[in-house]
C-alpha cells in the first residue's frame, strides 16, 4: 500500500500536462536483459555466496515536449532469476517511476522539477557518492529536487534549489535530508567564470538531527580547447564545528576518448546508520572510442567515509564495453570489483562480472536550449 501511495504522488507531482499545437506528445517503451554473476551476493566478510542471476526489466517513458514547455512520465521494473539460490527469485527485484517537468522561458528563466521513486535490492544505488558496498537487501527512497535560476544580467545568473531524500534500509534507521541553497555566478570572460553559493541541509534519523552551514566559492576556466577546471571550497559549519567542503574536477578531451578526474569532501548521511558522516572520494574515469560503435571505459575510485564511532574505505574499479547497435540497441559488458575495508562492515572483496542488452529509444532533451545571446555572455543551461 505505501509503494502504491508513493507512485500516485510522483505522478501527481508532474500532472496535469497541457496539450498545444507547438508540443509533442511521444510514447516510448524499453527491455533490458542482463546475466550477472556476483561472487559476494550479501557483501559478506565471512561467508560470501556466489550465484549467477538473470535479470529482465520493461519501462515505459510518456513524454511531452515543447519550446518552452517539456513534462514526462515513466516507470520501469527488474524482475531476477537465481540459478542457485533460487529462493531469492523475484519479480519485484527494482522498481522506479520518474516525474520531470522542465519551462525554458523568455529571457532565460529555467524552472526544473524532478519527483522520483525507487525501491531496490541493490541499495549501494541509492548512495553512489559514498561509494558503500551495502549487499542484498531491500531498500526505497523517495526523491524530490526543484530549482530555478535566471539571469542577472549580462553575464551573471542567479539559481535557487531545493531537495528532499527520504530512504529506509532492511535492517537500518530511515532518514531524511532537506537542502536549500542559493547560488550566483559571473562570467569574467568566455572561458572563466566564478561562483558564490550557500546551502543549509539538514539531517534527520530515529528522532534526532543536524544541521549545516556550508559557504562555497568556486571558479571554473577552460584551460585550452579540450580542457575544462573547476575548483570550489569553502567552509561547512555543524553543531559548531567547522569543517571543509572541497569539490574539484578536470575534464580533458582526448583524440577518440575523454579523461576526467574529480576529488570531494564533503557530508552525507550514511544510508541506515544514524548521524551524518563525512565522505571523501577520489575518482578518474577514462573512456575511449575503439571503432565507431565500440567504446571502452575504465573508473577507478577510492571512498573513505566517517560516522559516528566507525569509519570504513572502499576501493573500486569498474570497466566497462559498450557496442551501440543502431540508435536504440545497445550491449555492455562489465565488470565491478569493490574492496572495503573497515571495522563495522568488515574487511571483504566484491566481483561482480555483467553483460546487459537494452532496448531503447534514445532520449532527447525537454525543452530545446535557448540560442546564446549576442552580448557576447554565452548562457550556459543549468
Amino acid at each position: 500500500m505505501k509503494t502504491r501511495s508513493v507512485l500516485l504522488a510522483v505522478v501527481a507531482g508532474v500532472a496535469p500536462l497541457p496539450a498545444r499545437a507547438d508540443e509533442k506528445l511521444e510514447l516510448r517503451p524499453s527491455l533490458v536483459f542482463g546475466q550477472v554473476w556476483d561472487d559476494n551476493l550479501f557483501s559478506s566478510a565471512e561467508e560470501p555466496e556466489a550465484d549467477a542471476v538473470t535479470s529482465l526489466g520493461p519501462g515505459l517513458t510518456l513524454a511531452l515536449r515543447g519550446k518552452h514547455f517539456g513534462a514526462s512520465l515513466s516507470y520501469s521494473r527488474e524482475g531476477q532469476m537465481f540459478a542457485r539460490l533460487s529462493s531469492l527469485s523475484t519479480t519485484g527485484a527494482g522498481q522506479s517511476a520518474l516525474g520531470t517537468l522542465s519551462y525554458a522561458g523568455a529571457g532565460g528563466l529555467r524552472i526544473d522539477a524532478t519527483q522520483a521513486y525507487r525501491s531496490t535490492l541493490n541499495p549501494s544505488q541509492l548512495a553512489p557518492t559514498t561509494g558503500l558496498d551495502l549487499g542484498r537487501r531491500s531498500a526505497w527512497q523517495v526523491s524530490s529536487e526543484e530549482s530555478l535560476s535566471l539571469p542577472l544580467g549580462g553575464r551573471t545568473r542567479g539559481s535557487l534549489r531545493y531537495a528532499f531524500v527520504q530512504d529506509e534500509i532492511e535492517g537500518g534507521l530511515s532518514g531524511q535530508t532537506q537542502s536549500a541553497g542559493a547560488t550566483l555566478e559571473r562570467r569574467s570572460s568566455e572561458r572563466t567564470s566564478a561562483t558564490l553559493g550557500y546551502t543549509l541541509r539538514r539531517f534527520t534519523f530515529g528522532g534526532s538531527g543536524v544541521t549545516s552551514h556550508v559557504v562555497m566559492a568556486g571558479w571554473t576556466s577552460t584551460l585550452g580547447p579540450r580542457t575544462t577546471l573547476r575548483v570550489a571550497a569553502g567552509p561547512r559549519i555543524a553543531s559548531g564545528e567547522p569543517a571543509p567542503e572541497i569539490e574539484v574536477s578536470l575534464r580533458h578531451q582526448l583524440k577518440g576518448g575523454e579523461l576526467q578526474a574529480a576529488y570531494g569532501q564533503t557530508e552525507a548521511r550514511i544510508l541506515g546508520l544514524a548521524g551524518a558522516g563525512s565522505s571523501e572520494s577520489a575518482t578518474v574515469s577514462f573512456s575511449w572510442d575503439l571503432g565507431r560503435s565500440l567504446r571502452f571505459g575504465l573508473s577507478p575510485g577510492v571512498f573513505r567515509n566517517r560516522a559516528p564511532q566507525t569509519e570504513w574505505t572502499v576501493y573500486r574499479m569498474s570497466s566497462r564495453l559498450a557496442w551501440s547497435i543502431g540508435r536504440s540497441v545497445s550491449i555492455v559488458v562489465s565488470h565491478d570489483f569493490a574492496s572495503t575495508r573497515g571495522v563495522v562492515p568488515g574487511n571483504f572483496l566484491h566481483n561482480v562480472y555483467s553483460v546487459r542488452l537494452t532496448v531503447a529509444p534514445p532520449g532527447r532533451p525537454l525543452v530545446a536550449a535557448e540560442a546564446p545571446r549576442r552580448s557576447g555572455a554565452t548562457e550556459e543551461e543549468p
